[in-house]
């Protein structure tokens, strides 16, 4: 029976596969993606990505993504599933399964489904923003070869040398994607090369290679003369604050994004951490795991609080109250101390503590920036999901909560997994009316108003335009080559929805 189960992994790969190609192939292109296929449909994409550098964008191989795939949708029919198999895979290599072989995919899984409804629509059924999917893959791929290299009793040479090169690869990929993924594996490799200098030293010049790669990848991303135009024209009230006035300013988004929205992640990260407080194999001295279970309670209760909280204001999710300013430093400070003194000393809690630092500092250097939404803390989500797979696979559970954690994961699965195939279904549905509707339009032009129907509520990202924005009336317009005026599209919502 075991010999089974440990490979149940692949039935979750295939699961998280399928259910991605599905919503991929439903979701049209939407807001952004429709300049994307203009653009590169017209030009040369790495023309138009080195244009965009110098002019817009220092995120080069983001903007080289947009070019190649927009235009060419059924890449990202491919592209994006895979993206998410190699997450899956690679969340699950590193946390090291040895005993929770259904349990721990089933955890994955039902995290990665049970996201915020923004960060869904943002990343995971847009086309750009894949642009925050892919150096998150590439992410585990460098950590996975890293973890190989410092841990096979082989020298560096050969194939391993080989593997170190290509690291290097990878990071300059990252390092010009997004700006917090790539600070982050720039942190990463600092604390690699700290772990390198007192266990395996000979691995210090590659890790050496990949920092300087990295940074230097980072460097080209920020002082582009794209990104410094884009934040002088866009940011110019944040650019004249000081840097405190800036971390104030983003502190409350951090909270919103880190812990507020995440309703799931924190239930599921503080179930994990009440085993550890009760089942772990470290005794917690009783005061600290008494107040460790109040917090931990209480984060839970706070999150979903809008079950019973049904006010138009609510306290305790208004991430500028003095409640939430103060309760989630104080419950992050928990977790940290029962990883710290709950977990035997071992390679797995040092994993545990690498991951967590990364996780965390994804969102912490986004308050030191104008623009901080739901898509940029993806990688402290994915990275927090390793984070619990190691502690659970560290906690040896009675079979009663070991079949009541299965029983949570499964429901949860169960539920977005319907609410997946429900919502992508009508957005396939809608597409194909509107591209019935513009039909219509392009073979009456004498036709002057064009009313599109808008997509369901929290489906996809920017496929509705709103009053004011010019631009992406313009490019959806030109990209369905309608002959109705820009501002005579109207956007508007059917009787019932």
């Amino acid at each position: 029976m075991l010999g089974y189960r440990k490979y149940f992994f692949i039935l979750g790969a295939l699961f998280v596969g399928c259910l991605f190609f599905y919503i991929t192939y439903k979701t049209p292109l939407a807001g952004d993606d429709w300049g994307y296929a203009l653009n590169g449909a017209s030009a040369n994409p790495f023309m138009m990505a080195v244009n965009f550098y110098n002019g817009w964008s220092g995120r080069f191989f983001s903007e080289l993504w947009g070019f190649i795939a927009a235009p060419n949708k059924i890449i990202w029919n491919i592209v994006n599933p895979l993206i998410f198999v190699i997450i899956f895979l690679g969340i699950y290599y590193e946390i090291h399964v040895r005993k929770y072989y259904v349990l721990i995919p089933l955890l994955i899984i039902a995290v990665i489904l049970s996201v915020d409804d923004n960060l869904r629509m943002e990343t995971y059924t847009w086309l750009m923003g894949t642009t925050y999917t892919i150096p998150l893959a590439l992410s585990f791929i460098y950590f996975i070869s890293i973890e190989k290299l410092l841990f096979r009793d082989t020298s560096i040479k050969g194939k391993y040398k080989l593997i170190a090169a290509l690291n290097n690869l990878l990071l300059f990929y990252i390092g010009l994607t997004m700006e917090n993924i790539a600070a982050v594996m720039i942190l990463a490799i600092i604390l690699l090369l700290i772990y390198a200098y007192f266990h395996k030293k000979e691995l210090l010049p590659y890790l050496i290679m990949n920092l300087v790669v990295s940074i230097a990848a980072f460097a080209l991303m920020r002082v582009s003369p794209g990104s410094t135009a884009r934040m002088l024209r866009d940011s110019a009230d944040w650019m004249k604050m000081n840097f405190i006035e800036k971390i104030v300013n983003g502190y409350p988004s951090f909270l919103e994004f880190t812990f507020i929205n995440n309703n799931y992640l924190i239930l599921f990260l503080s179930l994990i951490m009440i085993c550890l407080c009760l089942c772990g194999q470290k005794k917690i001295k009783l005061f600290l795991k008494l107040i460790s279970l109040f917090i931990q309670f209480l984060a839970i209760i706070t999150v979903f609080s809008f079950v019973f909280i049904k006010a138009d204001y609510n306290y305790l999710l208004d991430p500028n109250s003095l409640f939430s300013m103060l309760f989630w430093p104080i419950y992050t400070l928990d977790i940290l101390l029962l990883i710290i003194f709950g977990m035997e000393n071992n390679r797995r809690k040092d994993k545990v503590l690498f991951f967590f630092m990364l996780g965390g500092s994804a969102n912490l250097v986004m308050m030191y920036s104008p623009i901080f939404g739901s898509r940029s803390s993806i990688y402290t989500l994915f990275f927090m999901i390793v984070v619990m797979g190691l502690i659970l696979e560290s906690i040896n559970l009675p079979k009663t909560l070991s079949i009541m954690a299965l029983l949570i994961c499964i429901l949860v699965i169960f539920d977005r997994f319907n609410e997946y195939i429900f919502k992508y279904r009508l957005v396939g549905l809608k597409q194909m009316e509107r591209l019935e509707i513009i039909e219509y339009y392009k073979d009456h032009p004498e036709v002057e108003e064009a009313w599109i129907p808008r997509f369901p509520v929290y489906t996809i990202h920017g496929g509705d335009i709103e009053p004011g924005d010019s631009y992406h009336f313009e490019t959806f317009k030109e990209y369905y080559q309608l002959p109705q005026a820009a501002d005579k599209i109207i956007f508007y919502y059917e009787e019932g929805e």
